[in-house]
């Protein structure tokens, strides 16, 4: 479904400018993130998260002319090409961080922070680790994107905002993406908050307490997206056994 920039704006609190570089975008090539695709942003929250946070990141200081730079964007594209192929069990988690980190060399801007990611990424289970992580690694699984962060030159004081409200608002993707797929996840086995939370109708108050602490997060940089997030609750438990 097509997303536009006035949606991105007025509905996710998206600077426009942001919004129309992605809205705008062509389809990069041979990038099985977008393979099938017609648009480069449209409903599906991997899709929607990206100028979601490029527009965080420019909200606490980085100018636009960085955050939208060519080859930034081309390596972020990069990043998601491999991560959904690792997704995928097309490659494994090790071929997915060595291809990523190559692709890295030459332009890390703050070499602390890198290793300290690289550190945390490396585990074979995602804990917490130093800024980064979350109790529940189920809630961890799309870490692999803060390596964008890498790639920017942000103070100590941005890398600790731009962690912060990552945690924030990607695991509420999660979250939304795990309740609407519990049962299928509880069947198969799979990674899912609110099985993490003990499952039931216990697990899925829990579930959604974490939710709105995540908004209550993301209102302090972004009220018009925390809001657009709340709404989904109502929605939400309308798709989820919560007797179960």
């Amino acid at each position: 479904m097509f997303i536009s920039v006035s949606q991105l704006e007025h509905e996710m609190g998206v600077d426009k400018r942001i919004g129309r570089f992605f809205v705008d975008r062509k389809i990069p090539d041979k990038n099985s993130f977008w393979k099938g695709r017609l648009l480069y942003i449209a409903f599906g929250n991997g899709y929607l998260s990206i100028p979601v946070y490029y527009d965080i990141l420019y909200r606490i200081g980085i100018p636009l002319e960085i955050l939208l730079e060519e080859k930034h964007i081309e390596f972020m594209e990069q990043l998601m090409h491999v991560a959904i192929l690792q997704e995928r069990n097309e490659i494994t988690k090790p071929e997915e961080l060595t291809q990523i980190r190559g692709k890295l060399e030459g332009r890390v801007r703050d070499a602390e922070y890198y290793q300290l990611l690289n550190h945390y990424l490396d585990q074979s289970t995602l804990n917490p680790m130093g800024p980064f992580g979350l109790a529940f690694p189920s809630l961890n699984r799309a870490d692999v994107f803060l390596y964008i962060l890498c790639d920017l030159p942000l103070t100590d004081a941005q890398w600790a905002e731009a962690i912060r409200f990552w945690y924030a608002l990607h695991p509420s993707y999660l979250i939304i993406d795990d309740i609407r797929d519990y049962e299928k996840d509880r069947k198969n086995g799979d990674e899912n908050v609110i099985i993490d939370f003990g499952g039931g109708p216990a697990g899925v108050e829990k579930t959604f307490e974490l939710f709105r602490e995540n908004c209550g997060t993301l209102k302090e940089i972004n009220p018009l997206l925390a809001d657009f997030l709340l709404g989904y609750e109502e929605r939400l438990r309308e798709n989820i056994p919560i007797n179960n």
